[in-house]
């Protein structure tokens, strides 16, 4: 009986061990007026029912230095954890924000502000629009402004993200592949473009 039990542990001890992990990085270069003013660097890292995401954005400008880092983890993609941090030096301008999934509900802490979300699924954030075309999808739940924003197809590959300003940001993928997102932001019009295209 022991042996069984050897060789049952031994089975599920190799089986955990290589389980499919996939790994994923894309780059993208920040443009304003035509001049590289910075990186994004998307990372996302599946390892059985666990997904990781981190998004790393440095800008530097003559007028402003901003650095912004997201990171979600995702159990049977469904979010359960995120941080957002965005830091520019500026008063007024950095943003902290977390959300933790608390069985039906979502609890959020945006600057030292709680909120809830509840009976809420979380299963598109902004930080997903990076890896995959988000098809049939009519919102996604931004990390940093901790509530969701809507989002709609405009055609030809290109999705339109509405902030909470009124500001609308443009999506667009060839392929399925996100290629460019055209920003509005406080300091102008910026492109994120993907490299290795």
């Amino acid at each position: 009986m022991s042996s069984f039990f050897r060789v049952c542990s031994t089975l599920i001890i190799a089986a955990v061990l290589y389980l499919p992990s996939q790994a994923q990085t894309n780059t993208f270069e920040v443009r304003i007026a035509n001049h590289a003013v910075g990186t994004i660097e998307a990372s996302r890292k599946i390892n059985g029912a666990a997904k990781n995401i981190v998004i790393k954005t440095r800008i530097q400008t003559i007028l402003a230095k901003i650095t912004s880092d997201i990171n979600n983890e995702y159990h049977n993609n469904v979010l359960s954890v995120s941080k957002s941090s965005r830091i520019s030096g500026k008063s007024g301008e950095d943003k902290q924000t977390t959300t933790h999934r608390n069985g039906k509900d979502y609890t959020i802490v945006l600057n030292g502000n709680r909120s809830v979300i509840s009976d809420a699924v979380i299963e598109e954030c902004v930080a997903d629009l990076y890896f995959a075309e988000p098809k049939s999808v009519s919102r996604v739940f931004s990390e940093a402004q901790g509530r969701f924003l809507a989002l709609k197809a405009v055609g030809n590959g290109q999705y339109e993200l509405v902030m909470p300003e009124g500001k609308k940001n443009i999506y667009k993928y060839e392929n399925g592949t996100l290629v460019q997102v055209e920003v509005n932001h406080t300091f102008g019009k910026a492109l994120f473009v993907k490299n290795d295209r």
